[in-house]
């Protein structure tokens, strides 16, 4: 019986373990990837700031397609 339990806290030992290391692993990678987007968005803000005047341009061009549209199918 007591060779049983051993094996048992043994094999519960080597499972948590396991798991730890897995979740360690886990937490490890998702803060690699949130820094790597951060980084990513930075970069993506600064070019967005230089093309608002664009992005006004672009909003008149398609509330005027979106008029035609529904003009020509009602």
């Amino acid at each position: 019986m007591n060779e049983l339990l051993a094996e048992g806290l043994q094999l519960m030992g080597v499972g948590m373990g396991v798991v730890f290391l897995f979740l360690g692993l886990l937490v490890a990678v998702i803060t690699l990837v949130s820094r790597i987007i951060q980084s990513f968005e930075t970069k993506a803000a600064g070019a967005a700031v230089t093309t608002t005047s664009n992005d006004e341009d672009l909003i008149e061009v398609v509330t005027e397609a979106i008029k035609r549209y529904r003009a020509d199918h009602n």
